[in-house]
């Protein structure tokens, strides 16, 4: 819990610094839009990380090996890990920390339409 706190604040902090650096002030529009940008990142980022996890590229990367191998690479192609074997760790903190930051910059958008 407080790894996805500190990412969360090291996100926010990120966001102030673009602010700073893209707009050249801070407004409540600039949040929403910068905000937008990094939560969405960060969300594709867990949607990625979910979809090789879940093993969709396996079947990709196999096929590809079996066409590009000579025959003198066989084995070595055969102890190579698959991409849902390379990625060992949960998709849920990308879409929690993701999530929270465009679900702030949802609130930060019906307080600048009010």
């Amino acid at each position: 819990m407080t790894r996805k706190l500190v990412f969360f604040g090291i996100l926010e902090v990120i966001i102030a610094i673009s602010m700073l650096l893209y707009y050249k002030n801070f407004s409540l529009l600039s949040y929403i839009n910068v905000s937008f940008v990094v939560g969405g990142i960060v969300f594709l980022l867990g949607i990625f990380v979910y979809v090789v996890a879940g093993g969709f590229f396996d079947i990709f990367t196999k096929s590809i090996r079996d066409v590009f191998t000579r025959r003198h690479q066989e084995e070595d192609m055969l102890n190579m890990r698959l991409p849902s074997q390379v990625i060992d760790f949960s998709a849920v903190p990308f879409f929690q920390i993701g999530g929270t930051i465009l679900l702030t910059m949802v609130v930060a958008l019906v307080v600048y339409y009010l």
